[in-house]
C-alpha cells in the first residue's frame, strides 16, 4: 500500500512556475474574504458596512484564481486526467479490510483524497459563495446612532479602504507587467482591478457617510453587483470544467472582470497599425498633426461655449421661471428670452404660466388624474361618460351621510363626481410659493378638495343635496377650497368646480325615480289649477273693469249733456233778457224752421191767390189763440 501514501508527495513535487506567489496570494484573499465578509454583516453597526461585502466577494474571486491552479496541477497529473475511480475503489477495499490507525503508512485517506478531481466542487462552491456576499449589500442600511460619532468612524473606514485599494493598486501593476507571459499573472490582474474598484467604491462610499449625505446605495451596489457577476461566471467555468479534460496550465478566469482594463488610444493604435502593415507614417501629415494640436483647444471652447449658452434661458407662452442666483431666489422671468449666470451659479426652475389643470377629485390617488376616454364626435358616447343614477360611474366617489326618517336620525349614501380645475397664480408671490412651498401642487389639490367635499357632503342630507343647485353647491365648494390653499400658502388658484353628478346609489335610483316622477306630477298639477284660478280671476276681472268703464262713460256722457243743456239754457236766459220779446219769436223762428226742415208741408189760405206771390202775415194776435187757449 505504499503506492497510496506516496502519492501525496509525487503531486507535491509538481508545482507550477509561478507557486512563489500563489501561496502569499491565497493566503491574503482568503483572510480578507472572511474577514470583510464577516463585517459586512455586522449587526447594529454605527455605520454603513455593506461595502465590504462587494470587497469580501472580489477577495474570494482572487482566492478561486489562485486555488484553481493547484487544483488543476493536481488533476492533471492523474494518468486518467480525470477522477480515479480506480484508486477510489481500492482505497475503499483498503480501508474496509484494515483500519486506518493500524499503520499510519498504509493510510488510504489521503490517497483517496487525491484520487477526486475536487476543482469543479471548489470553483462552484466559492463562486456560488461570492454570489451570496455581493447580494448582502442589497439589505437595509444600518441607521447611524450618533452623526458626529458616527462621522469620524466613517472617515477612519474609508482611510483603510484607500489603504487597501492602494496596496491593490501595487499588486495589480505587478501581475499587469508580467500578463503577457503568465495566464495566471494576466488572470490575477484582472481580479485585482475588481477588487480595487471595489476598495474605491467603499471609501467613496465612506466619504459620503461622513460628509452627512447618507448612503451611496447605487455605488455600492453597482460594485456588489460587478462581483457577483464575475463569481457566477467563475462558478458557470467551474460547473464545465467537469466535462472537460484537467491540463496544467489551466487557469480559472474571468472575461466580466477583463473588461475592468484601460484600453489604448484608438488613434495611436490606427496610426500604429497603419506604419507597420503599409508604411504609412501620419505623424509626417502636418493637417493631420494640426489637428490633433487644435483639437483639444477646440473641444474646450466648445464645452466653454456650451456651458455659457446654460445662462440663457428661453421661455414658451405657458412657462414662466422662478431664477436663483447662488442658489437663492431673485426674480421671477416671464415668457421670453433671458440671461443670467451659467450652471450651477444660476439656475432657472419653469413653472406654468396661466395652465389649467384638472383633477378628478372623486378619483383615487391612483387614477385622479385620469382623463375621460375620447370618443369621436359624430360616435356613441362612451359608458364611462354615461350620467344616469342607474349606472354606476368610474370616477365618483361614496360617501356616508346623515339622514333623518321622520322624527328618527339615519344615515344615507350619496355618490359624487367633482372636478377641480385650478393653475398656479398670475402673481410672482404665487409662483415661488408654488415652486417652494408646494411639492406635489396636483396632490396638494387633490387632498384638500377631497376633504372639503367630504365635509359639504357630510354637512347636508341627501335631499337638501338633490334639490340643491349645483351650480350653488359648485360656487360654495371653489370659496371653501380657494380658503384653505391660501391658508397653506401654496400659490394656486381654483378656477372652477365642476360637479359632473350628485345621485343617491345605483341600487336606489328606481326607487328615487318614481319619488321625483311623482313629485313632478304633483307639482304639475299644483301648477294646472293655479293656472286656471288665474284664469278665471283674470275674465272677472275684466268683466269688472269693462262694466264699471262702460257705467263710467254713460255718467259721463249724461253729466255732459246736461251741462251743454244748463249752459244753453242760461244763455237763452240772457239772451231773452236782453233782447225782449224779439229773442222768443226768434228762437220759436229757428225751432220751427229745424222742425219743418225735412217736413211736406201744404198751406191753405184763402187770402192768397193764384199768380200772386205767397205773403207772411204779420199780424199781431193775442197770446191765448196762438196757443189755442181762448
Amino acid at each position: 500500500m505504499g503506492h497510496w501514501a506516496n502519492r501525496d508527495n509525487d503531486d507535491r513535487q509538481e508545482r507550477p512556475g509561478d507557486g512563489n506567489l500563489l501561496l502569499p496570494i491565497g493566503w491574503a484573499s482568503a483572510v480578507l474574504a472572511v474577514v470583510l465578509g464577516a463585517l459586512s454583516v455586522v449587526p447594529g453597526a454605527p455605520i454603513d458596512l455593506r461595502g465590504c461585502a462587494p470587497l469580501a466577494a472580489a477577495w474570494l474571486d482572487v482566492f478561486i484564481v489562485a486555488i484553481g491552479v493547484p487544483l488543476a496541477q493536481r488533476a492533471s497529473a492523474r494518468p486518467c486526467g480525470g477522477i480515479d475511480w480506480r484508486a477510489i475503489a481500492g482505497a475503499v477495499r483498503h480501508a474496509i479490510r484494515r483500519p486506518p490507525d493500524t499503520e499510519p503508512d498504509n493510510n488510504p485517506w489521503p490517497a483517496l483524497v487525491d484520487a477526486v478531481d475536487w476543482r469543479p466542487w471548489v470553483l462552484a462552491a466559492c463562486g456560488g459563495m461570492s454570489v451570496a456576499i455581493a447580494l448582502t449589500a442589497w439589505r437595509s442600511p444600518a441607521t447611524p446612532i450618533q452623526a458626529a460619532n458616527s462621522s469620524s468612524i466613517a472617515l477612519a473606514a474609508g482611510a483603510l479602504a484607500l489603504a487597501l485599494a492602494f496596496a491593490t493598486l501595487v499588486a495589480e501593476r505587478h501581475h499587469a507587467a508580467g500578463a503577457a507571459r503568465s495566464p495566471l499573472s494576466a488572470s490575477l490582474a484582472r481580479m485585482l482591478r475588481a477588487a480595487l474598484f471595489s476598495a474605491l467604491a467603499a471609501a467613496a462610499s465612506a466619504g459620503w457617510f461622513a460628509a452627512g449625505y447618507g448612503t451611496a446605495d447605487w455605488l455600492i451596489r453597482a460594485a456588489a453587483l460587478l462581483n457577483a457577476a464575475v463569481g457566477a461566471e467563475l462558478a458557470v467555468r467551474g460547473v464545465l470544467s467537469w466535462f472537460s479534460v484537467p491540463r496544467a496550465g489551466d487557469v480559472p478566469s474571468s472575461t466580466i472582470a477583463g473588461l475592468l482594463r484601460v484600453r489604448p488610444a484608438p488613434w495611436v493604435a490606427i496610426g500604429t497599425g497603419l506604419r507597420e502593415r503599409y508604411g504609412i507614417d501620419l505623424r509626417q501629415n502636418w493637417g493631420l498633426r494640426s489637428l490633433l494640436r487644435l483639437l483639444p483647444a477646440a473641444a474646450g471652447t466648445t464645452l466653454a461655449c456650451a456651458w455659457l449658452l446654460s445662462a440663457v434661458v428661453v421661455l414658451g407662452p405657458d412657462q414662466r421661471a422662478v431664477y436663483e442666483r447662488f442658489g437663492a431666489p431673485v426674480a421671477v422671468w416671464q415668457p421670453g428670452p433671458h440671461i443670467g449666470l451659467p450652471w450651477p451659479f444660476g439656475r432657472a426652475h419653469v413653472v406654468d404660466n396661466g395652465a389649467v389643470h384638472q383633477v378628478i377629485v372623486s378619483g383615487g390617488a391612483d387614477r385622479g388624474s385620469v382623463d375621460a376616454p375620447a370618443a369621436p364626435a359624430d360616435g356613441p358616447a362612451p359608458d364611462a361618460l354615461n350620467r344616469l343614477w342607474d349606472a354606476p360611474h368610474p370616477w365618483e366617489t361614496t360617501q356616508v351621510i346623515a339622514g333623518a326618517n321622520g322624527d328618527r336620525q339615519n344615515f344615507q349614501i350619496v355618490s359624487a363626481d367633482v372636478r377641480i380645475d385650478y393653475r398656479l397664480g398670475a402673481t410672482d408671490a404665487d409662483a415661488r410659493a408654488a415652486l417652494y412651498r408646494a411639492v406635489d401642487p396636483e396632490g396638494t389639490v387633490r387632498a384638500t378638495a377631497n376633504r372639503e367635499v367630504l365635509h359639504y357632503l357630510a354637512s347636508h342630507t341627501l335631499e337638501s343635496l338633490l334639490e340643491t343647485s349645483q351650480s350653488a353647491m359648485a360656487d360654495t365648494l371653489r370659496h371653501a377650497i380657494q380658503l384653505q390653499l391660501a391658508r397653506l400658502g401654496s400659490g394656486i388658484d381654483v378656477v372652477a368646480v365642476v360637479i359632473e353628478s350628485v345621485h343617491p346609489p345605483t341600487g336606489a335610483a328606481a326607487a328615487y325615480h318614481d319619488v321625483q316622477a311623482a313629485q313632478i306630477r304633483a307639482q304639475g298639477s299644483v301648477a294646472q289649477a293655479r293656472g286656471f284660478a288665474a284664469g278665471l280671476l283674470g275674465n272677472a276681472q275684466q268683466q269688472a273693469i269693462s262694466r264699471v268703464a262702460q257705467a263710467e262713460a254713460r255718467a259721463g256722457d249724461a253729466l255732459s249733456v246736461a251741462r251743454v243743456q244748463q249752459i244753453d239754457f242760461e244763455a237763452d236766459t240772457v239772451a231773452y233778457r236782453l233782447g225782449g220779446p224779439a229773442f222768443p219769436f226768434e228762437y220759436y223762428l229757428g225751432r220751427l224752421q229745424r222742425g219743418l226742415r225735412n217736413a211736406r208741408m201744404t198751406i191753405i189760405d184763402d187770402r192768397l191767390a193764384d199768380g200772386t206771390r205767397s205773403t207772411v202775415d204779420l199780424r199781431a194776435y193775442p197770446a191765448g189763440d196762438l196757443a189755442g187757449i181762448r
